[in-house]
């Protein structure tokens, strides 16, 4: 039968008698009763035409209903909040927000690409009123809970991210196989934690839907496929569609992943797999890192290009910085990007890489992303990487062993002749992990060239790190973290760092006696105190390390305070953010083992 041409809606609009009138309808009405009123069964498909739709900033909504993009945002429920009747309403106000949303997408889908198949076209119109169904459902249920739509706040955030699409590909991949797909986890988990809680009417409601949000899913991979480049994988196709802010970070709910559900859509293990390791940010800017352990030696040259060597050596170290330096809202960039089975293997032990993109995008990603704050490993900066760093903190703690800086064997001779001391150290200001060290005794002075710190060659039996963080004062300000024991080898070069949960366990009687009752308190007090007034003079945040280690002299066993201040991150630091992440409660190694060194 026929659509009457006359009839008049409540809004003033008229009964569509076409697909694009009815997604006009739909998308621009004021009326909630218009927009989730199904499209009647006469109506007729359009002959395919060229679009030229321009889309509204926001789809047409009854002034209490408009979404708004800081009004008030209402926390999502937990699942251990569910037991309440108002958090369940708060709980469907947002999902129903979310159905609404994607019945006016579907409506803008429709106007925007008239010439799309016919086929297409018809999967959305179905999809469409699936939607409608949802949104119904939900508001009818809320009313049950004393809520009405309206009454919390209403998000444009998933229309923000897709209404700008510029195709049907565009349309799959950011709806169907992004917010459709995050709802297989929201829709299933909530089911589950509703029919627990006792609620079997809205788990029975949400049983429904995601048997729908499955079909939609598929619905969004059997056009992905239909148009993605036979050579791609369906991850690489979708992935690749994805334009930031938009990432597949938002193809998973903040809930249990949901593989099931994903397998009944039709996705390949591939896929699965991909999705479910995948980490970035889900709003807030992301911190960028990038791991540059030559930071030193560019300091002192600004032409500086770092050898193959030095690069390979960093392409094998950068995954440790990785996996412990950002947080999953964060963004790495790595000279390789880490394989699908290494993935794999890293996840089985609850260690995930972040976002990922090539340390060759560095300057594309500064001019096009909005980055919180860059925090590479290091920042080139000769004042804040130079052994006088720690000299100074050594000054604002009185320490009692000498040191000096010297540019040539005339000057190491003037201070040394000032010293019982046979054995010596020299030290290149701008140098790390034990590059260019000199060990000398008084009478046979090294030549030099540049400024070198020179101190005394003590005997070191135990070496640590006492790591801090230093913030802005209105983020804490400078944090102790803790203690990292240090192995080094006789030449001074890195060989391993242990975090341990605490620092004077494990060791010898006689060095836990000096670490609890010496060194702990002071690193917390006075050394931390000196460690701020000083980084707060260069004006430095980030990551903090200071070496320190005990030594033995005829009167025993001695602390000595700070041989060296780095104002970058550090292997011991790496060491102590792996444990936490992976064992807090247990000691952590971490060293480089040789790749023909079986494991």
């Amino acid at each position: 039968m026929k659509a009457d041409s006359n009839k008049v809606l409540s809004s003033g609009m008229a009964e569509p008698q076409n697909v694009l009138e009815f997604a006009e309808r739909v998308l621009m009405s004021t009326s909630l009763g218009d927009k989730l009123a199904h499209a009647p069964v006469a109506l007729t498909l359009d002959p395919p035409k060229r679009g030229s739709f321009i889309a509204p900033s926001l789809p047409g909504r009854p002034d209490h209903l408009k979404p708004k993009s800081n009004d008030g945002k209402s926390p999502f429920p937990s699942a251990d909040q569910i037991h309440n009747e108002e958090q369940r309403g708060i709980l469907l106000h947002f999902f129903a927000n979310h159905e609404l949303l994607a019945v006016e997408l579907m409506a803008l889908a429709l106007l925007k690409f008239p010439d799309a198949p016919d086929s297409f076209r018809k999967g959305i119109l179905r999809t469409l009123q699936e939607e409608q169904n949802h949104t119904l459902w939900y508001l009818e249920r809320m009313k049950d809970c004393g809520l009405n739509f309206g009454d919390y706040h209403l998000s444009p955030m998933i229309w923000s991210h897709i209404s700008s699409m510029e195709s049907p590909l565009d349309y799959v991949s950011r709806l169907s196989l992004t917010f459709e797909q995050a709802n297989l986890d929201y829709a299933k988990h909530y089911s589950q934690v509703l029919a627990r809680a006792g609620d079997h009417k809205t788990a029975d409601l949400l049983s429904r839907i995601y048997r729908d949000e499955i079909a939609h899913v598929g619905y969004g991979l059997k056009w992905l496929r239909h148009w993605k480049q036979k050579a791609q994988s369906d991850w690489d196709a979708w992935h690749k569609q994805l334009h930031f802010p938009l990432s597949p970070i938002r193809a998973k709910g903040l809930a249990p992943f949901n593989e099931e559900g994903r397998r009944k859509a039709g996705m390949d293990e591939h896929f699965i797999a991909s999705i479910r390791r995948y980490q970035a940010s889900r709003g807030r800017s992301p911190d960028l890192y990038w791991f540059n352990p030559d930071v030193e030696l560019a300091a002192n040259d600004i032409n500086w290009k770092a050898p193959q060597r030095l690069e390979k050596l960093a392409a094998d170290l950068e995954f440790a910085f990785a996996l412990a330096a950002p947080s999953s809202d964060d963004l790495i960039l790595l000279r390789n990007q880490p394989s699908d089975r290494h993935r794999e293997a890293l996840a089985h032990h609850n260690l995930t890489f972040p976002e990922v993109s090539p340390i060759s995008e560095l300057n594309h990603i500064r001019k096009n992303r909005k980055v919180r704050a860059e925090q590479p490993w290091g920042i080139p900066n000769p004042t804040l990487l130079s052994k006088n760093l720690g000299l100074e903190l050594r000054g604002l703690l009185d320490d009692s062993i000498s040191a000096r800086i010297c540019r040539n064997s005339e000057e190491i001779q003037t201070f040394i002749e000032e010293s019982t001391h046979p054995n010596w150290l020299a030290k290149p200001l701008l140098s790390s992990a034990g590059r260019g060290l000199l060990r000398f005794t008084s009478d046979l002075i090294p030549s030099i060239k540049e400024d070198h710190l020179i101190e005394p060659w003590l005997n070191k039996e135990q070496e640590f790190s006492l790591l801090y963080q230093s913030n802005p004062s209105d983020q804490g300000g400078l944090r102790f973290l803790g203690i990292c024991h240090q192995e080094v080898s006789h030449t001074g070069q890195w060989i391993s760092s242990t975090s341990v949960p605490k620092p004077a366990n494990g060791l010898p009687t006689e060095y836990s006696r000096l670490v609890a009752n010496e060194v702990l308190p002071a690193a917390k007090k006075e050394v931390k105190n000196a460690l701020s007034k000083l980084l707060e003079s260069h004006n430095y945040h980030g990551p903090v390390c200071i070496d320190s280690f005990l030594h033995r002299t005829s009167e025993g066993l001695e602390w000595h305070q700070v041989s060296e201040v780095n104002a970058r991150w550090s292997m011991g630091r790496l060491a102590h953010n792996l444990r936490l992440k992976l064992c807090p409660n247990r000691s952590l190694t971490l060293t480089t083992i040789p790749k023909d060194v079986p494991l």
